[in-house]
């Protein structure tokens, strides 16, 4: 390339004589200058012309030093031809600098506020998202060493899937990889981690568990369905039993069953066909003081804490014969309380290694884990599942009367979230399971919750029964059940009551969309719930994708026994 000409700027309405006053040579020399027959005739502005001998100068901007291209931010308005034409390219130019651009859906869906290349070379990060929580575009995210990384940056809690609006989510709207026009990075709908497909263990558990929880408190707050621990069924194929709910006493972090001293007692003396659990915590509310939440985030939060708080649980279950302690913390709220929560349940471990159990058997550590992304994020799952022998998936209460006035909680219902759906539904159990196996959970120590209960609701339109859309009238309640007496609750034993007595205005179906069971009840109560056949089909399910059992809660739900207070 030879020396470059001196130059100017063809303005509006310039015409080659104007150019080659304002250059200050003469008409003859200008034309030898910039030569061609039709040049005088397609000037255009802001084009360079030469006022004197020498090679127009290459206005295209240049790539960095560091061999980044020139990057350009997309103004409100501007499109490829414009930007082009401002920088001496070509379209032609832009879309291919910009094939591994993040982002870059081409020149006919080019975004405002979109940092694009105008040279060769590596392309410029993208522009900040103020509320991404995952991905490239998080505020204050530094460029990766290597570029095809960029879209692990940032990733979402629990491995979930990250999408291309920053977002992390379980569900397909954040899991899938959708066709891109361009094939460039941040095109593809989702960004890492995609897929809502379980990830199986490559080999099925020892011992395909069959757990259920006992309420040990039933006997006390229902008047009828009354279970005592000395009539939980023997031959029902239960390999462990977790009593529920051993408390924590505060200060000294022992081990408290005075709730239900009686039931506890029935539970822990005699033999048993299963494997006796002590279940600790449940669900509290957070803000109640000496709640078993607020017990459990005292208890783990310092290792002196945790140190005694596990001798104490290892000490009283040796003291009373029991195989094993199920952990049942609802919820950590932060990734500190979940890392606590994880050095707990090791101590807990070295805790069983270090006594000497006199019975000769082993100690088990299950924990009990929501089926929840909210509620499930704050916990190191993978590695609390490699401390424990199994976790316990509560995978149900998926959907309740809390659904009601959030657009978010049902998909395809509307802003009310008001539409009859079932809270144990197999589809969103999957996306459930594929989170906490995507989470390093190994599917063999995923123990799977079942409900033996429906969640019920007051229906909107008692002739709208089946189907996606039928509402329920959030601001009123289904009908009770006769003896749990709890509206938007009732146990499978009444709704099989209410089956076998066949009332009028009694309907009940198996919907095959959601695997689970349907009745409408009293007229205008609807709930979804699992039959025995139903919970054996999931099994049957669980035990092909090499998951680690099923787990009832709860046992005293499923069916009336004698002298339950039934007559009463």
């Amino acid at each position: 390339m030879g020396q470059t000409c001196s130059y100017i700027f063809v303005e509006p309405g310039d015409s080659c004589g104007a150019l080659a006053s304002r250059c200050g040579i003469s008409d003859a020399d200008f034309t030898k200058y910039n030569p061609g027959s039709n040049f005088c005739s397609t000037l255009m502005p802001k084009q360079p012309v030469c006022c004197s001998e020498g090679d127009l100068p290459d206005l295209k901007p240049k790539p960095n030093a560091d061999g980044t291209c020139a990057s350009y931010t997309v103004q409100p308005g501007e499109y490829c031809a414009l930007i082009a034409e401002n920088h001496y390219i070509s379209v032609a130019d832009i879309e291919s600098y910009n094939a591994q651009t993040w982002g870059w859906a081409g020149c006919n869906s080019l975004a405002r506020y979109a940092n694009i290349c105008l040279s060769p070379g590596d392309p410029p990060m993208p522009s900040p998202v103020d509320n991404a929580i995952c991905g490239p575009q998080v505020p204050g995210t530094a460029r990766p060493a290597d570029w095809s990384q960029i879209a692990t940056l940032n990733p979402c809690p629990l491995n979930a899937c990250c999408n291309i609006w920053g977002q992390c989510g379980i569900t397909p709207e954040f899991c899938t990889p959708s066709k891109s026009s361009t094939a460039a990075p941040g095109t593809n709908g989702c960004i890492s981690h995609c897929g809502t497909d379980v990830v199986s263990s490559s080999n099925p558990p020892a011992e395909f568990l069959k757990v259920g929880y006992f309420e040990a408190f039933n006997v006390d707050q229902r008047p009828c369905l009354n279970m005592q621990a000395d009539q939980i069924p023997q031959d029902s194929g239960f390999t462990h039993v977790h009593y529920a709910f051993a408390g924590i006493a505060p200060g000294n972090f022992t081990v408290d069953v005075s709730a239900n001293e009686d039931q506890f007692q029935l539970f822990a003396q005699g033999t048993a066909s299963f494997k006796r659990i002590l279940s600790l915590g449940g669900w509290s509310d957070p803000g109640v003081e000496n709640s078993a939440t607020a017990a459990f985030r005292e208890a783990v939060s310092t290792a002196e804490n945790r140190a005694a708080f596990a001798q104490n649980i290892a000490d009283f279950l040796e003291q009373h014969g029991l195989d094993g302690i199920d952990l049942d913390w609802e919820y950590p709220s932060t990734r500190q309380e979940g890392a606590n929560y994880l050095a707990f349940v090791r101590q807990v471990r070295r805790s069983f290694a270090q006594s000497s159990p006199t019975d000769g058997r082993i100690k088990t550590i299950s924990v009990a884990v929501p089926a929840s992304y909210y509620y499930l994020q704050h916990f190191p799952v993978g590695a609390i599942a490699e401390a424990a022998d199994y976790l316990v998936f509560m995978a149900y209460d998926l959907h309740g009367a809390w659904d009601y006035g959030s657009e978010t909680s049902q998909d395809g219902c509307g802003p009310l979230g008001d539409c009859l759906r079932s809270h144990v539904n197999t589809t969103e159990t999957g996306y459930e399971l594929a989170m906490v196996t995507k989470a390093r959970a190994p599917s063999a120590k995923v123990v799977v919750g079942l409900a033996s209960y429906g969640r019920a609701f007051k229906m909107a339109q008692p002739t709208c029964r089946r189907g996606p859309t039928c509402r329920y009238l959030g601001e009123e309640q289904a009908s009770p059940g006769r003896c749990t007496r709890s509206p938007g609750i009732i146990a499978q034993a009444e709704i099989d009551e209410l089956i076998a007595a066949k009332p009028a205005g009694l309907y009940s179906w198996y919907d095959a969309a959601s695997d689970s069971d349907m009745v409408q009840y009293d007229t205008d109560s609807w709930a979804a719930y699992l039959s025995e056949s139903t919970k054996e089909s999931r099994r049957a399910r669980y035990r092909e994708l090499n998951l680690g059992g099923s787990a009832d809660w709860a046992i005293d739900l499923a069916a009336f026994v004698p002298g339950d207070g039934n007559d009463d």
